[in-house]
């Protein structure tokens, strides 16, 4: 075979005056083979077509070949014949015939990735790119540059697209950045013989630290004079230390500490507090975005420290607003040993939770059955009379230039129309709502109903334009399946729990009720799950293992501290089985409630004149309303055009 592509390579090379036989060619088959370079490159068939395409048949994957005028065929090592037809080929070469592109960057970033603390910057070395991370969970989304605007990276045949993209990088995964259309021979993962994108190869392996840890990072938090903590109204001043364990950057600073929590707050200073820290200036501790005020959760209730953790990922992976971080950390206060606790942001206006440009006109809500606020920082909604504490602005302490009227009148305008089932979309951000409830209904957070840690936002209270927005997710260790009095109910439970319609007492109880029975929220909320249903709910199911196994340690230790009879091995096992059967049960909620018979644009349920309107308007307005775009595609092109309206009047007319 070697010598069959030698001799077909100087048939190319010579000229056509040049007589080639098997005696006259053996001297320049010793200078060819003389030279190891030429012959490696020699074993692979290079097809270049008229339309730009690159074929390449490597030695290693061919059994055999034949051409002649018309067809060459190549056949592959299981038997599989590749035919092309001579006509279409512009060249046969036994080199690259061109230059291929390169990866020039590659990165992860923390903008898209959740549980990435900073941004990591890959080492490129010739074929391999290694990069260190410092994360809890083995997902990953690469930002990356091609030396070539036109150039694709692909990862097992699959185009991949920076910053969106998303990968396990355990064991260590190979790119082939190439041109669209470039193929190669190659072995695919069941043994067989495909044509798949070709390009040059780079391995990218990443060093997870979480897997060299052998415990979580330590914080010991030292009072003045060593003073209790006993008060929620009054900070102490103290100096915290902090010890990354090899993952997370160390610290040492001056901090104020206090206490934090309704049910769980506790004056006796032995017992497993919450706590509120407060630096003087914006701080990044263990490499989070910085801020001043921060909190440690202490995951009080039996059997609750893997609630707020997996349940702030689901949020982040369902896509809320501001989804807070959680890292585990063992905390010492004055020298004495307090626990498992989660660090993480303290709900706010801050660049490291609710980050908005100008706060002047800015209002943050809290939905709170505690209703704790002084009078004047307070409201109830008219109508459904939902008790709301207004956490910012704090009247007489920041700048504002709102009133209380100026925000409970556009709250009020809010629950009206969901009182009346009007649009809901100038009142609200539909797409942010639509994750925080699927959020909340994933993770069976019944405390919403009461309500109770329920946060929304509006950027500017005075722009009609400006709408509110629900979120961030908060306090999640009364969802997880948690019943009453019943630790090992956690993850156990309520799988098959219908969220929005259970009877509750008092009208704000139904509010969210209400709130998911609108059909333009619905059918967001319906496209949103299409999507978590994939790649994010086996990413959620990942990481209930992969946050046990590092956090272990510190389990075991606080279990024993704070006696907690608990399996958190089991639990976390538990848990993701838990999360599937949530989301499953969700999915036949929600299509259910949606129409998908084509044509049924308003979801009605049948196809009729309305419709035709609805759709004339969407073609008119070039609408990317996702609440007409999948009915509308009546013809299954996948796209909604004027073919669809032709189709839809069809149906009108002739379908009985």
């Amino acid at each position: 075979m070697k010598l069959q592509m030698i001799m077909d390579f100087l048939k190319r090379k010579l000229t056509p005056h040049f007589t080639l036989t098997r005696r006259g060619i053996l001297p320049l088959m010793l200078l060819i083979l003389s030279v190891s370079p030429l012959v490696s490159e020699a074993a692979t068939h290079y097809l270049t077509f008229y339309d730009g395409r690159l074929y390449v048949f490597p030695d290693s994957c061919v059994s055999g070949y034949r051409r002649n005028d018309s067809v060459i065929v190549f056949k592959a090592l299981d038997g599989q014949e590749f035919s092309y037809q001579m006509s279409s080929i512009k060249s046969i070469d036994f080199f690259l015939p061109k230059q291929l592109p390169s990866i020039t960057s590659y990165q992860f970033n923390n903008e898209y990735n959740y549980q990435v603390i900073g941004d990591v910057q890959g080492t490129i070395n010739d074929h391999k790119i290694n990069i260190t991370v410092a994360g809890i969970g083995k997902r990953l989304t690469a930002k990356f540059t091609l030396s070539d605007l036109k150039a694709v990276a692909y990862v097992d045949g699959v185009a991949q697209k920076s910053t969106v993209s998303r990968l396990r990088f355990d064991p260590s995964r190979t790119y082939f950045v190439g041109y669209p259309g470039d193929l190669a021979l190659l072995p695919t993962a069941s043994g067989a013989y495909a044509m798949l994108p070709f390009g040059k190869d780079y391995t990218v392996t990443v060093d997870y630290l979480t897997d060299h840890s052998t415990t979580v990072p330590r914080i010991d938090i030292n009072t003045v004079g060593g003073e209790d903590i006993t008060s929620k109204e009054y900070y102490l001043d103290a100096e915290i230390i902090i010890d990354g364990a090899g993952v997370f950057p160390s610290m040492t600073d001056s901090v104020k500490i206090k206490g934090r929590g309704n049910t769980s707050w506790s004056s006796n200073p032995a017992a497993k507090n919450p706590y509120r820290l407060k630096f003087a200036s914006k701080k990044k501790p263990l490499g989070l975005k910085s801020g001043k005020n921060w909190v440690l959760l202490a995951n009080k209730l039996m059997g609750s420290m893997l609630t707020n953790a997996l349940g702030m990922k689901a949020s982040s992976l369902i896509g809320t607003v501001a989804a807070n971080h959680i890292i585990p950390v063992e905390l010492y206060i004055n020298g004495t040993y307090k626990g498992n606790y989660n660090f993480t942001e303290k709900v706010g206006f801050s660049n490291n939770s609710v980050d908005i440009p100008d706060e002047g006109a800015a209002a943050l809500l809290e939905l709170d059955r505690y209703y704790d606020e002084p009078e004047g920082q307070k409201f109830r909604s008219d109508p459904d009379n939902i008790p709301v504490n207004i956490k910012f602005p704090e009247f007489g302490e920041d700048f504002t230039v709102l009133t209380l009227e100026d925000i409970s009148s556009r709250f009020n305008a809010f629950v009206n129309a969901v009182e009346n089932g009007q649009d809901l979309e100038p009142y609200v951000d539909i797409d942010a709502l639509a994750r925080y409830l699927l959020a909340n209904e994933l993770i069976c957070n019944k405390e919403i109903f009461h309500p109770k840690s329920v946060f929304c936002y509006n950027e500017n209270i005075l722009e009609d334009s400006c709408k509110f927005i629900f979120g961030p997710m908060w306090d999640l260790d009364w969802g997880c399946g948690y019943v009453q009095n019943t630790p090992s109910s956690y993850f156990v439970k309520l799988t098959t729990y219908d969220f929005f319609n259970q009877v509750y007492n008092g009208d704000q109880y139904w509010f969210f009720n209400k709130l998911s029975k609108n059909k333009k929220l619905t059918r967001r909320m319906y496209d949103i799950w299409k999507e978590f249903m994939g790649d994010p709910l086996d990413e959620l199911c990942e990481y209930c293992g992969e946050y046990y196994r590092y956090a272990k340690p510190s389990l075991i230790n606080s279990r024993n501290a704070y006696p907690d009879y608990t399996s958190y091995l089991t639990q976390s096992n538990n848990a993701a089985n838990w999360f599937r059967a949530r989301a499953e049960l969700i999915a036949d909620r929600l299509s259910e409630c949606v129409s998908v018979l084509p044509g049924d644009i308003d979801g009605n349920g049948i196809v009729t004149i309305s419709d035709v309107t609805e759709l004339i308007d969407f073609l008119l307005s070039h609408s990317s309303d996702s609440d007409v775009l999948d009915n509308a595609d009546v013809d299954g092109d996948g796209m909604v055009s004027v073919d669809d309206l032709t189709a839809l009047i069809d149906l009108l007319l002739y379908e009985k």
